[in-house]
């Protein structure tokens, strides 16, 4: 069983190497009895899902993408959200700019699957997208064989990204620069928390710190 406090811990002592700036009183992530984390079908599916919604912030056909989803089977598990998203022929500058920022929580889901790296104060991987089917792939195989790293791995990665996330709110909030950019952990975190169930909405998942 994975001890939250000891997790805690650790984390604090590695962002402290990092010259990050830590909050000790920030709580514990919730313990492992109390989430019910996704198989590594479902991180699969959602990787899948992300790369069609992602591309509303590239000027993508809204009508392809859906397309893209429907052909293999994957529209049920996108989001309401999403399939809002999907359904409109017209987006707002921030709708597409947020759709960009899903290669970030791709980056983490590709983690989760032992596909990708995880580089903390970087941004995704150039070649991300080569890891995965493109969207016009049949994702079956992918999807079938997929794995997920141990949970624990996972979980320690949660409780590490609540922590990035409080450092990156604090110094926009005290205007200092950050050692880390705030939409890149803001979308790690929640696909890492979404893997270990803290939410299964992906709509829902928190980003309070």
């Amino acid at each position: 069983m994975i001890d939250p406090a000891q997790v805690k811990a650790e984390n604090i002592a590695l962002l402290r190497s990092w010259n990050i700036p830590v909050l000790e009183s920030l709580p514990t992530i919730e313990n492992e009895a109390d989430l019910s984390p996704r198989t590594a079908a479902d991180v699969a599916r959602r990787i899948m899902v992300l790369s069609q919604v992602i591309g509303i912030g590239f000027g993508g056909n809204p009508s392809a993408l859906r397309e893209g989803l429907t052909k293999f089977g994957l529209w049920p598990y996108a989001s309401a959200g999403e399939k809002d998203l999907l359904n409109r022929d017209e987006h707002t500058d921030q709708e597409r700019i947020d759709a960009t920022w899903l290669a970030e929580g791709i980056q983490s889901l590709g983690w989760c699957l032992g596909l990708a790296g995880l580089p903390h104060l970087d941004h995704c991987e150039v070649d991300l997208s080569r890891k995965f089917p493109g969207p016009s792939e049949d994702p079956s195989d992918f999807i079938a064989s997929a794995k997920l790293r141990p949970f624990d791995e996972i979980y320690r990665e949660a409780d590490l990204h609540y922590r990035l996330h409080w450092a990156a709110r604090s110094s926009r909030l005290g205007n200092v620069e950050s050692p880390v950019g705030e939409g890149l952990i803001r979308e790690r975190r929640k696909a890492l928390d979404w893997v270990v169930g803290v939410e299964q909405d992906w709509d829902e998942v928190p980003a309070d710190t």
